[in-house]
């Protein structure tokens, strides 16, 4: 048999044919209904469980080249011969955990045929568990098969144009469903605003609002993941209809707010579990905060330092990522610029820093994969500092108000 790739919905559609109750969710293939015997010599139901990864409307097959394996989960008791002994030549591992949102597992097993290295297809894997689990059952019941007539079940729609292949293959989809907490806005797209909303298009977030009255402007080409097109820049459309339709390509829930936000707009943020704030304006900064603030709406500020230094070519400078949450808010006064001052004013002149940006978005979008539980965070990290002449990231921790440099 072939190990290519084949069409998405092969093994789906093989084996509902055959009879089975079938399902395909979050990038995985379930067998329902698979009669088995329990250590009280009963015959129950349960359900195999296998990685299903599609990839450029391919199913990869199930082999380590395509970070998949001969391995199963199974939802069910533990399966026994007929005679009540376990069925322990299966057995990976015997802890339950949830596999994807709503999908919990109660053991992996482990097994293929003799002089076997992999499996070819899916249905070849799924069958050699079926087979050999419900066949203790027909011991017991001979009428007990696991092919009851036929179901297939599609996919719930999801925030992705294609499935998240990544977090399938990694077995992480339950770490990364811990950034779906609700719709997120991003304010200001300028450089590092439109490098937030790269990295936020890749995540399950199920709504990404982009707040910006500016229009994209040759030298934002400059300043922004991707390479523009001549097109674009001709276009002169807002830069939130431009990221819009950029991204709109991999993640649905992309929505444009073509203006910048005032005192009579701001409440617009009310709707929103979370917030990028990504303005070069201390004006705006402050209108920005207080609404937050007062309404607990937790975010991530960031901010730039550039200085051309005298009697030089060189550039010297900073970029900041502040966290701020109902909290976590007494760092504010002492990390975060509110002043008139010129902090940003070389940066609001457009100086083309994309590297800068890019990394001043990664350490907001860290902070807020922290905040979220994506990443372990060993210390309630509040404020992150870059100095690029010094290559030095300081951190400052909830509490201490002090930075740790390294």
């Amino acid at each position: 048999m072939s190990s290519k790739p084949t069409a998405p919905d092969s093994a789906l559609q093989q084996l509902a044919a055959a009879g089975f109750d079938v399902e395909v969710h979050q990038q995985h293939l379930l067998v329902h209904q698979v009669p088995y015997v329990n250590e009280a010599g009963v015959v129950k139901r349960g359900t195999v469980i296998c990685k299903y990864v599609e990839s450029g409307g391919q199913l990869l097959p199930p082999n380590a080249n395509h970070g998949d394996s001969h391995q199963v989960w199974w939802q069910g008791e533990y399966p026994c011969y007929a005679d009540r002994r376990r069925l322990a030549e299966l057995e990976n591992e015997n802890q339950g955990q949830e596999l994807f949102p709503g999908c919990t597992f109660n053991f992996r097993f482990s097994n293929k045929p003799v002089g076997v290295d992999h499996f070819q297809t899916h249905v070849e894997k799924v069958m050699h568990y079926v087979d050999l689990i419900q066949a203790q059952a027909g011991v017991l019941e001979p009428w007990s098969r696991a092919q009851a007539g036929g179901v297939k079940r599609s996919e719930d729609e999801s925030v992705f144009q294609y499935p998240d292949s990544a977090s399938a293959r990694a077995e992480i989809l339950m770490t990364s469903a811990q950034l779906a907490i609700g719709k997120v806005a991003i304010v200001g797209l300028g450089g590092t605003g439109s490098y937030v909303l790269d990295q936020l298009a890749k995540t399950p977030v199920p709504g990404i609002e982009l707040f910006d009255g500016d229009l994209f402007e040759q030298h934002n080409a400059f300043r922004s993941p991707g390479a523009a097109t001549e097109a674009e820049i001709d276009a002169r459309l807002p830069k939130v209809e431009i990221y819009k339709r950029r991204y709109s390509a991999m993640h649905r829930g992309i929505v444009s707010h073509p203006y910048f936000l005032d005192e009579a707009n701001v409440a617009e943020l009310a709707e929103f579990s979370f917030v990028f704030v990504c303005v070069d304006r201390a004006d705006a900064r402050r209108l920005i905060f207080r609404f937050l603030q007062s309404r607990g709406i937790p975010f991530v500020d960031v901010g730039m330092n550039l200085q051309q230094v005298k009697g030089s070519l060189r550039l010297i400078g900073s970029c900041r990522a502040t966290l701020v949450t109902p909290e976590l808010n007494d760092h504010v006064d002492n990390s975060v610029p509110l002043g008139d001052g010129d902090d940003d004013a070389l940066y609001r002149q457009n100086i083309q820093v994309a590297d800068m940006n890019a990394l001043n978005a990664q350490m907001a979008v860290m902070l807020w994969k922290q905040y979220c539980g994506f990443y372990q965070a060993d210390f309630a990290t509040v404020n992150m500092l870059f100095s690029v002449n010094q290559n030095m990231l300081a951190k400052t921790v909830a509490g201490l108000g002090e930075r740790d440099e390294g």
